[in-house]
């Protein structure tokens, strides 16, 4: 089992982490919404570690002094986002050139190829419904036998792996809380229409609907809506 980091790396002072998903945009208010993707992985992951940089104040330098203490990051990112996200496996890898780094995502699940050439300090991105996907790369598979995957070769050529299936059953996954409790200070997220502390997790995925603002359907969630079991809820 690969020492895991799942990170959303550092950005801005006013980062919106409306969504949980990288926008780089200011509010007239405080509002940071729970890393639930990123939590999902982690909770697959043993031993892993969850770090929400923006909401707890923590810069590049104090994310890139602990990339010694890891053998894999996993950061989440956006297109706003993915050049700042670069800059941090950077600044990572220059602590640890060992470390293996790989973003998860909208932007890379639907530019697999334009994002591994974007920088060669990404060693691999993962496609739709990434969770299993990043479970098996920190459990040491070999990347050619992970679905899902796309990476560089010893060659430096990019591949892409077959497309993981849709995840059936939502009972599989672990529940997101208990990383949350672990590495998350709960009082740290802000939603304006929403009485604080709250805390936000998901127990269904996929949407039929195919609403033109919306950026989740047609990226990593599918328009097939699943939900855990009754007693698992």
């Amino acid at each position: 089992m690969m020492r895991t980091l799942f990170l959303q790396a550092p950005s801005f002072d006013g980062f919106d982490g409306g969504a949980g998903s990288r926008y780089q945009a200011r509010r007239e208010i405080r509002s940071f919404w729970y890393p639930t993707w990123l939590a999902q992985p982690a909770a697959l992951v043993e031993g892993s570690k969850l770090v929400d940089a923006p909401p707890h104040g923590l810069k590049l330098p104090d994310v890139a002094a602990t990339a010694r203490d890891f053998d894999l990051a996993v950061l989440h990112t956006s297109a706003p986002s993915f050049a700042s996200d670069i800059k941090a496996i950077e600044a990572m890898k220059a602590v640890n050139p060992d470390l293996k780094a790989g973003l998860i995502g909208a932007k890379v699940a639907v530019d697999p190829a334009g994002s591994l050439s974007a920088s060669k300090v990404v060693d691999f991105v993962a496609g739709n419904e990434f969770d299993f996907t990043i479970k098996e790369v920190a459990d040491g598979r070999d990347w050619e036998r992970v679905a899902g995957l796309s990476y560089r070769n010893a060659a430096g050529r990019i591949v892409h792996n077959e497309a993981r299936p849709v995840l059936e059953n939502m009972d599989a996954l672990p529940f997101v809380t208990p990383v949350y409790k672990r590495d998350l200070e709960i009082d740290n997220y802000f939603i304006g229409y929403l009485k604080h502390p709250d805390i936000s997790l998901y127990t269904g995925r996929g949407c039929k609907s195919r609403c033109t603002f919306c950026l989740w359907p047609q990226t990593v969630g599918g328009h097939r809506y699943r939900t855990r079991s009754a007693s698992r809820r």
